[in-house]
This record gives C-alpha cells, sequence and structure tokens, in this order.
C-alpha cells in the first residue's frame, strides 16, 4: 500500500473563505452621507411637530409661558374648543370651509386662465418672448406688493372698484373690504396673482409634447379644439394635476394676502385658518388653542397630497399591467 499511486485518490477542494465586510464600507457610505440631511430634517420638521402635538394638549396661554413644561395638561379640550368656537369668534371649523373655498375657488379659475395663457405664447410668433416675460408680472410680484395694490384699487374710487361698478358688479356703496364683499375681493386678487404660476407649468409641460404628434393631426385635417383635446390635454394631465395640487396647498395656507389686505381683525368672510393661528397665537397668546389649529391645518393640507399621489400610483399600475 505504501507503493499505490496517490493521483487515484479523489481529491477534494475546498471553497474559498468568505470574506467578511467591513463595518462602514464603500457599500455603507451612501447611507452615511445622508446623516447629515437626515438629522437637519429631523430638527426642523419632526421636532417642531411632536413640540406642536405636545403644546396643543396643554393649556398654554401668557400666564403658563415661563413654565410650559408645568402647564395644565388639558388633552382634547382645545379640539373641541377649536371646532366649536375660539377666543376670536370665529372656530377654526369656520374657518377651515373660508380656506377651503377660497382654495378651490381660486384654483378652479386660475388652472383654466394659465392653461389658456400658455396655449396662446406656445407656437413662435413674432414678440413672443415679451408677451412671455409680460405673463410672469403677478408671478414675480411679492404677496405683500399685490396685497397693498389690490387693497388700494378696492377701496372707494379705487381702479377696482370702478371697474367692477362699471360692468354691473357692485356699486358706489359697495365696501369690497368690508362684509361678505371682502371674500370676493379676496378670491378675485389671488386669482390675478396665481394664475401665472399655472401658467408656467402648462407651458413647460406643452413644449415636451412631440411635434410629430401635432403634425400627424394636420394630416388627419384635425382642428385646434380636436388637437387641444386629444393631444395637448392627454399630455398635460399629469402637469396640471400636479400644478392644481400645488395650488390648493398654497391657496389654503395663504397668510400674507388676507393678513396684509384686510388687516387684524379681518372680516369674518376672510378669516382663513392660516390668519385665525396667527390671531389667536400671537394677539391673544393662546398658544396651545393655535397649536391646535396648526394641527386641523397640517392634517387637512395632507389630504389632497395623499389623494394625488394615490392616483400617480394607480395610474402607474394601471400603466405597468
Amino acid at each position: 500500500m505504501a507503493g499505490a499511486d496517490l493521483s487515484t485518490r479523489p481529491v477534494t477542494v475546498e471553497p474559498p473563505a468568505k470574506k467578511r465586510r467591513k463595518r462602514g464600507g464603500p457599500e455603507k457610505r451612501p447611507f452615511w452621507l445622508l446623516a447629515p440631511t437626515t438629522i437637519l430634517l429631523a430638527l426642523i420638521v419632526v421636532v417642531p411637530l411632536v413640540l406642536a402635538v405636545w403644546v396643543s394638549l396643554l393649556d398654554l396661554n401668557q400666564y403658563t409661558l415661563r413654565k410650559w413644561l408645568g402647564a395644565p395638561f388639558i388633552g382634547f379640550a382645545n379640539y373641541t374648543e377649536a371646532l366649536t368656537g375660539s377666543a376670536l369668534g370665529s372656530s377654526a371649523l369656520h374657518s377651515l370651509w373660508i380656506s377651503v373655498a377660497f382654495s378651490v375657488l381660486t384654483s378652479a379659475i386660475a388652472l383654466p386662465l394659465g392653461l389658456l395663457a400658455a396655449l396662446t405664447v406656445n407656437s413662435p410668433f413674432r414678440g413672443r418672448a415679451i408677451v412671455r416675460s409680460l405673463y410672469l408680472i403677478p408671478y414675480v410680484l411679492p404677496s405683500f406688493v399685490t396685497a397693498l395694490l389690490w387693497r388700494l384699487m378696492f377701496l372707494d374710487k379705487g381702479l377696482a372698484h370702478r371697474v367692477l361698478s362699471d360692468v354691473g358688479i357692485g356699486g358706489d356703496n359697495t365696501y369690497w373690504l368690508l362684509g361678505g364683499h371682502a371674500f370676493w375681493a379676496l378670491v378675485i386678487t389671488d386669482v390675478w396673482a396665481s394664475w401665472a404660476f399655472i401658467y408656467i407649468m402648462a407651458l413647460a409641460g406643452l413644449q415636451t409634447i412631440p411635434a410629430e404628434l401635432y403634425e400627424a393631426a394636420d394630416i388627419d385635417g384635425t382642428s385646434w379644439i380636436a388637437k387641444l383635446r386629444y393631444v395637448a390635454l392627454p399630455n398635460l394631465r399629469g402637469v396640471l394635476g400636479l400644478g392644481l395640487l400645488l395650488s390648493l396647498i398654497n391657496h389654503f395656507n395663504n397668510f400674507t394676502l388676507p393678513y396684509v389686505m384686510f388687516g387684524t381683525p379681518p372680516p369674518t368672510d376672510v378669516t382663513v385658518l392660516p390668519v385665525n393661528v396667527y390671531i389667536t397665537s400671537f394677539q391673544i397668546f393662546r398658544f396651545g388653542l393655535g397649536a391646535t389649529m396648526s394641527i386641523i391645518t397640517l392634517v387637512v393640507m395632507l389630504i389632497p397630497g395623499y389623494i394625488y399621489f394615490r392616483a400617480l400610483k394607480l395610474g402607474s399600475s394601471a400603466g405597468d399591467n
């Protein structure tokens, strides 16, 4: 046996040992690079949100602010008061209704105006660059400047007051900054200030539509209304949906325009939720009640965002199928 041929014996080859990945290796670096941003977002978003929720459960006012950690805990009493009545005399529920009506109405009017403006400058013509620049004037003006200008125009004998009187809307004894007319003055002002945003988004969407689609429609002898219906609008559905969502959120959370136009306390018909939160918190010093209204504002603003992203998800799922 000692002289046996060893080459006939089976040779077993052991697999190479797996190398252990070192912790913190190149694979982990992208996550570590996100750490500063994550910490900053936590400090800016998460911590204030947690504090706002906690303050909304306290009876925090100018008397208990010095020792706010020891302020009386009252649970959901602030939420009950916010929805039934507040120190301002206008409940959060009433302000919520005003804010929703204001944001929906202004967005519904600004959307077709912005789309129509984008269609007028989509095709080349002499002086198109100048017209595009003029369309941007309402967008580039600061909100407080717009509010001051329109406040002056809605005063008695102001430009907007005279124009509306000449077309049969209102009269010499109509006060656009007081009473029920104040809501419509706010809507008119915000529509003028916001339609340019929809115009920018719609124009960007129109520029991405391939020219071959319009050429094919021209070969078929399609009218411009049919091209708008079957070519432009289907390709603008996503852009207009996003613009409508951002417009709703922006109008709902608009504080500068009603605050500068009407001051404080504003007329009841323009007491939007952000203004109500400001007055309750920093003029009446009911910080707990103001935090409660802020939480209600946040919850309501999340609803259109959820609906939009849900629609996007359903649309992408249908496209994959």
